[in-house]
């Protein structure tokens, strides 16, 4: 239910925006450990209440998920999820009153995500886009709060290519979906227009991400890693527009993602 992979990038992408915020980064390092286990902690209780709340679409789209397959009980997942909420709002009023109010936020937004939102047509892709890029800005907060243009940029690309990928993924969960009565943007305006919109916001990432080495916030070696990343998300939009199976379409940009997030972690150091 954890997703560790996925709370393990959501923690990379904290201890990146503290090393891009500058400031006194040795002296807050306290503060940035916390940062990252806060979020560790609160992504994987999104996840496990996504589980929750998912588990009849499921049934139909990932039957391999532990509720579906028998291995956790839907109440255990319940006081699991909110167990793992209260410690990671809690352990964050010890960071900083900034990182308390989004770790609270943060917190009650992926609960209301999968209890309704995830079903209100794009606020879905919106919210957990926002909370992907939130990551940077929390880790950013956690050391110097007097410099938060820099990572606003990599917050930013973060939302954007993550919209991108939040809307090819619904088209992978079509058949839940319609099930679930979720309107995710393929099933309100079609797949074909879903790839076009999808392909369009990854182009727009690919234009923007030199900008943080053109404005000095990342060195050389940004550039030489986030390269490989733009070339998968190249990839990726030629497939996307030729109706390549959304799943094989989804891994492709999940890879280039996770290769973006280690451009800006050598970038940043």
């Amino acid at each position: 239910m954890l997703r560790p992979i996925n709370s393990l990038m959501a923690a990379t992408a904290v201890f990146i925006g503290g090393l891009v915020v500058g400031g006194e980064f040795v002296v807050h390092m306290t503060e940035l450990h916390l940062a990252i286990i806060v979020t560790f902690i609160i992504t994987g209780a999104g996840m496990a209440i996504n589980d929750y709340f998912d588990r009849e679409i499921d049934f139909l789209n990932k039957r391999h998920r532990p509720i579906p397959s028998g291995r956790v009980t839907p109440k255990g997942a319940f006081v699991f999820s909110l167990t793992l909420f209260a410690i990671g709002v809690y352990i964050s009023f010890f960071i900083n009153i900034p990182c308390f109010i989004i770790a609270l936020v943060n917190s009650v937004l992926l609960f209301l995500y999968s209890f309704r939102f995830k079903k209100v047509f794009m606020l879905g892709h919106i919210f957990v886009s926002y909370l992907v890029a939130s990551s940077f800005v929390f880790g950013g907060f956690a050391v110097n709060l007097d410099n938060m243009f820099p990572v606003t940029i990599l917050a930013v690309l973060a939302f954007l290519s993550n919209v991108s990928r939040e809307i090819v993924k619904s088209i992978e969960d079509m058949k839940g979906d319609r099930f679930g009565k979720v309107k995710s943007f393929p099933i309100i305006f079609g797949e074909k227009a879903a790839r076009k919109v999808s392909s369009l916001l990854m182009a727009i990432s690919i234009i923007l991400a030199p900008l943080p080495y053109l404005l000095g916030y990342m060195n050389q070696n940004y550039m030489y890693v986030v390269s490989l990343g733009l070339v998968l998300f190249i990839f990726s939009i030629i497939w996307n527009l030729r109706d390549t199976p959304a799943g094989r379409v989804h891994k492709l940009m999940k890879v280039a993602m996770f290769v973006s997030l280690l451009a800006f972690l050598v970038g940043a150091l």
